[in-house]
């Protein structure tokens, strides 16, 4: 162990005394000798290789890349967490530090079609990744097969879309040209029309306009109007488009609901989508007057009981970007405290009028890339390499230095308009209930142990919800299950989980959903369940049926309570789980929150 650390403050200190050219120079002296020479030794301990191997894919030339390729590459080299996030750095190192593998790379090939890739998707995807990224010509036929595939995932075909466009050259656009046409199923139109906005942005907005058409209310548009969105002129000219088709009132309603999700309210696609969902366009920011009348009615006629169900409604987003208690979105601020703190006026001010006083580390940055792509969010961190922000879904987006043609302060990523979603009572309502937040009473910032944020698996197996699971269809099905297989719910400021929210309308479901604890101090916990709906509940693997309250052993790590609920058609079903510790017991932990 001695070693190894001994090797990583060597790094260190070549990575302080020495400043290199990534891009591309084959001789450039490595800065990460000292790992080199122990990641080749064969005396690395396991539990150390992926973090020697991630550094040398963040700093290590193209010689030190071309090892890890070449392990990489073959079935025994890594074991297959580590093949594939191997891939995966190789990809940010190509895009970030333009810096790719010495050497013939034509064996990555194998990965893309070979038996590898039909054993492990997930491997296919990451070297399909890679491959583009490199703009390697030679795997273009493969994508456009698989570009056109139908048995082929949703998510394989989304990535062979990618790479098309990352390749670019004219046989890729050929294909995604057909692929929005209306032969190909709506989705695959959807992501064709969001690649082809990267090389053609005339020809993908009349496509984009024309699926828009034929869309309904079910159908997700975001994906391929992000592109247009995140494109130099992409909501002008989809603006163009739009107006020359006629599209249902509430596809127009949900389009113009994600683009102020994302922090958007360019005008000229806003109010082609309001005219087109039949609502006013965007009003001026209130006047202080205004702003005092409305707060005095917020105080004599706003319901917080209310208040809280419009905060939580799908059509303003508004826990996509807030949290309360930690759970939520990250984007903007934690909002449990801030009726506590915070004037009527203030509030209203922040809802109506969100670019009046944003805080400094809310303050956008937007950034026009050299690739016609324009990225708006939050900067996290940056250095000579990279430019790392958080945009307005709550993702981290890396941006190579290289590649920034200009950079200037942006708007708050609340976007001004949200509020014509609302009528005035409801505007009244919602302002009152987070002028309430972090007040004494039923919106106090919660003190106990409750699970906030909940994970909900989209789309349960049969074997989970046609009958009470064995232990092995738990290991399987959800302790086994991938983080893409799961999304997010949150429970109301009090803590209890509305279940109705999840129900589709108010027809019986079978929900598999799971909180998160993190363990740092061992000790015993009890666990309490109150729930109007038959349960079933396991602690990781232990599992204690329909029993509403237990007590459990906790050890320093990472814990899942997973419960699986039959969720009736009765009008408001609830879930609350809570954790206490006896005075007895030693343990420390935190309930996971955020997005």
């Amino acid at each position: 162990m001695r070693f190894v650390l001994r090797a990583l403050s060597l790094v260190a200190v070549a990575v302080a005394l020495n400043s290199f050219s990534y891009l591309g120079a084959e001789e450039v002296e490595s800065a990460v000798g000292p790992l080199m020479k122990l990641f080749q030794s064969g005396r690395l301990p396991a539990e150390r290789q992926s973090a020697v191997v991630e550094m040398i894919c963040n700093r290590g030339n193209s010689n030190d890349l071309k090892v890890v390729f070449e392990k990489a590459i073959q079935p025994e080299g890594f074991a297959p967490d580590l093949r594939q996030k191997s891939l995966q750095w190789l990809t940010d190192a190509a895009i970030t530090r333009k810096v790719k593998p010495a050497g013939e790379l034509a064996a990555l090939e194998k990965l893309v079609v070979g038996a590898d890739a039909v054993k492990n998707p997930a491997l296919q995807q990451a070297a399909i990744k890679l491959a583009s990224t490199w703009k390697d010509a030679a795997i273009s036929p493969a994508l456009q097969s698989l570009a056109f595939d139908a048995k082929a995932s949703p998510e394989l075909r989304a990535v062979a879309i990618d790479g098309l466009v990352a390749i670019g050259d004219a046989s890729s656009k050929t294909t995604l040209a057909k692929l929005v046409g209306k032969e190909s199923p709506l989705s695959i139109r959807m992501q064709a029309a969001a690649g082809l906005s990267g090389l053609d942005l005339p020809q993908a907005s009349k496509a984009a306009a024309a699926i828009l058409a034929d869309a309904n209310p079910k159908d997700e548009p975001d994906d391929m109007l992000a592109a247009f969105l995140d494109r130099k002129g992409g909501a002008d000219e989809l603006a163009k488009a739009i107006s020359t088709q006629k599209l249902v009132p509430d596809v127009a309603k949900r389009s113009l609901r994600y683009m102020y999700s994302v922090g958007r309210s360019d005008a000229s696609l806003s109010d082609v989508l309001s005219k087109a969902a039949g609502i006013a366009a965007d009003a001026p920011p209130p006047t202080a007057e205004e702003v005092a009348k409305i707060a005095a009615d917020v105080i004599a006629k706003g319901d917080p009981a209310r208040g809280e169900k419009i905060f939580r409604r799908k059509d303003l987003n508004c826990m996509k970007c807030h949290s309360i208690t930690r759970a939520g979105g990250q984007v903007g601020p934690d909002l449990s405290a801030v009726g506590g703190t915070s004037p009527v006026d203030y509030v209203l001010n922040s809802i109506l009028n969100p670019n009046l006083a944003v805080k400094e580390q809310y303050i956008t940055r937007i950034f026009a890339l050299d690739s016609g792509k324009v990225l708006t969010g939050v900067v996290i961190d940056r250095d000579d390499v990279r430019v790392n922000i958080r945009d307005a879904n709550g993702n981290t987006v890396k941006i190579p230095t290289a590649d920034i043609e200009e950079e200037v302060e942006g708007k708050s990523l609340m976007p001004q308009g949200l509020t014509k979603f609302l009528t005035r009572d409801e505007l009244l309502d919602l302002a009152k209930f987070v002028s309430e937040l972090g007040k004494p009473g039923a919106y106090a910032v919660q003190q106990g142990k409750v699970i906030q944020r909940w994970r909900v698996l989209r789309q349960p197996a049969s074997e989970l919800t046609a009958d009470v699971p064995h232990l092995e269809h738990i290991r399987q099905f959800v302790l086994g299950s991938q983080p893409a297989e799961w999304g997010s719910a949150y429970a109301q400021v009090a803590g209890t989980l509305p279940l109705d929210e999840l129900r589709p309308g108010d027809k019986p479901v079978v929900l598999i959903l799971q909180g998160e604890i993190n363990v740092s101090a061992d000790g015993k916990a009890k666990i309490k369940i109150a729930s109007t709906e038959p349960l079933q509940s396991w602690f990781d693997a232990e599992a204690f049926d329909t029993r509403k309250e237990y007590d459990v052993e906790l050890t320093s790590g990472r814990h899942v309570i997973t419960v699986r609920v039959e969720v009736s058609a009765r009008e408001q079903p609830t879930l609350r789980v809570e954790l206490t510790t006896p005075n007895e017991s030693s343990a420390n932990y935190e309930v996971i929150g955020g997005p």
